[in-house]
């Protein structure tokens, strides 16, 4: 082996591991960003779910005195809406166990988490807004309908209806954008760095 041949073995040998050390710090800080997000996506589901299932017992004495079949519908609404936000939550949070301890496996495994944690924030309206709406929006049409069955609708309520559909609609579009701004950067360089760990 010639002395050209060890310089050039050594020099790659500092490149791998000068390379090998910037990508063990990006890792690091990768780690550090999604273990935040997921302390966070913790705290959030924790909070969501209590609210839910203490709200069970007031859709349940709501079933209780409920005057007609639309308010009893309501509530019956609500209450499987109210299983449903923690079933969807914590659903989000499952994720396939990572079965070697290799960085590609955990930057696999954090691309499926947050791509589920967009897209349950991209969705937000139709699986946790809407059905509360149509369930208090069926709980005060029953409360507003006579003797007769026939719903007595005044321009307040009109109006209530009409502002809370005008709010989802830009709830829906306020977390379509939230999720790219929360989530996009921090996917995108997850998925960079899956990019360069397949590049090498």
């Amino acid at each position: 082996m010639k002395l050209d041949d060890l310089k050039y073995n050594f020099e790659q040998q500092i490149e791998t591991n000068s390379s090998e050390a910037k990508l063990a710090l990006q890792i690091d800080e990768l780690k550090t960003k999604t273990k935040k997000y997921q302390r966070d996506i913790k705290m959030r589901d924790f909070m969501e779910i209590s609210i839910s299932l203490l709200l069970i017992p007031v859709w349940l004495y709501g079933l209780t005195i409920s005057f007609n079949w639309v308010q009893s519908l309501g509530c019956v609404l609500a209450i499987l809406t109210s299983l449903y936000i923690p079933y969807k939550l914590l659903k989000a949070r499952r994720i396939s166990p990572c079965k070697d301890d290799s960085i590609r496996a955990y930057l696999h495994q954090e691309q499926q988490r947050l791509a589920q944690q967009k897209q349950l924030l991209e969705g937000i309206v139709w699986w946790y807004i809407a059905p509360i709406f149509v369930s208090v929006m069926l709980i005060t049409l029953g409360a507003n309908m006579d003797d007769k069955g026939i719903i007595q609708l005044d321009t307040h309520m009109q109006l209530y209806y009409l502002i809370v559909l005008f709010g989802m609609v830009g709830i829906y579009f306020w977390n379509k954008r939230a999720a790219e701004k929360r989530f996009g950067p921090l996917l995108a360089r997850v998925e960079q760095q899956l990019d360069e760990l397949s590049g090498e």
